[in-house]
């Protein structure tokens, strides 16, 4: 989502990427029979400004306090307020990923996470070749080894997207094709991504992903229940179609950061928050989203 202050950008499209698993880290496993518990936190769009890192991270350690059987964290993206724009120094990307490292690497500490690219994350007027251009950095500074992949948790097939440009390219949407062929037709399936696929947010507020019909359509020849995750919209909303459930969720940073159209840092009448998700391993899923106290 763009930022309101700034004009939006024409997107970008990633070549071909390499199928990789994403690195879990050690899984707290749950109980047999028990959901797995996701956290979802989504553009948290993390910046020196607004003193943004000190509420982050008080945030983050209220949301571990409170939740004590989180299993893994998702990540959809815009991790850092905006390395996309033009005038964009490369002083300007490392001080906010150095802030990343410092405020929610550190307090997630010994939580598995996946993570997706988001379209503010990667630096395009870095040079050719520069190693700190394009989604490649962005990927290291996440510590993961490919913008997408699979891998499975809990019962469940889990699929993270790199859709940051607006849509997935034939490279990528050729492999998820066959990704999704090659796994049980009864598994249930977790797919991640920055862009929904569908979502009434992204009817309202524009930014849902280009080209999504074909992959929809693909998920629903499933036999087990799919659930699609995102953010990028800032604003909330559930929708269901078919096996698919789709969850779009709101931003921690809820307007950047900034006071927002109420005051208290809602977008749109979005509040600040993230999600829990439980994934149950018969395929029955719950996605609450949690506002911050104003």
């Amino acid at each position: 989502m763009s930022h309101p202050s700034l004009n939006r950008r024409g997107f970008l499209t990633l070549g071909a990427a390499t199928a990789a698993s994403l690195p879990m880290g050690t899984l707290a496993a749950p109980a047999p029979g028990a959901p797995l518990t996701i956290l979802h936190l989504t553009d948290i769009h993390l910046r020196p400004e607004h003193d943004a890192p000190s509420r982050c991270r008080k945030i983050l350690r209220a949301i571990r306090q409170k939740h004590r059987d989180i299993n893994l964290v998702v990540n959809t993206g815009d991790s850092i307020y905006a390395a996309d724009y033009k005038n964009i120094t490369r002083e300007r990307v490392e001080e906010q990923w150095k802030l990343w490292d410092e405020v929610v690497v550190a307090e997630l500490k010994g939580l598995p996470m996946l993570h997706t690219v988001g379209n503010h994350d990667p630096w395009w007027a870095a040079p050719e070749g520069d190693p700190m251009r394009g989604i490649p950095y962005v990927c290291k500074r996440l510590g993961i080894a490919e913008p997408y992949g699979h891998t499975k948790q809990g019962g469940w097939e889990i699929i993270t997207l790199e859709n940051s440009g607006g849509s997935l390219g034939k490279p990528q949407q050729d492999w998820l094709f066959q990704k999704l062929d090659s796994l049980p037709k009864s598994a249930p399936l977790l797919l991640a991504g920055h862009l929904p696929l569908l979502s009434l947010a992204g009817d309202y507020d524009g930014g849902n992903m280009g080209g999504a019909k074909a992959v929809i359509d693909k998920l629903a020849a499933r036999e087990a229940p799919v659930v699609a995750l995102s953010g990028h919209i800032h604003i909330q909303s559930s929708e269901a179609l078919w096996n698919i459930r789709f969850h779009c969720n709101g931003a921690l940073s809820g307007s950047w950061w900034e006071p927002g159209d109420r005051k208290d840092g809602s977008y749109k009448r979005t509040p600040m928050g993230y999600a829990l998700l439980k994934l149950w391993p018969d395929g029955r899923s719950e996605c609450r989203y949690l506002p911050l106290p104003a």
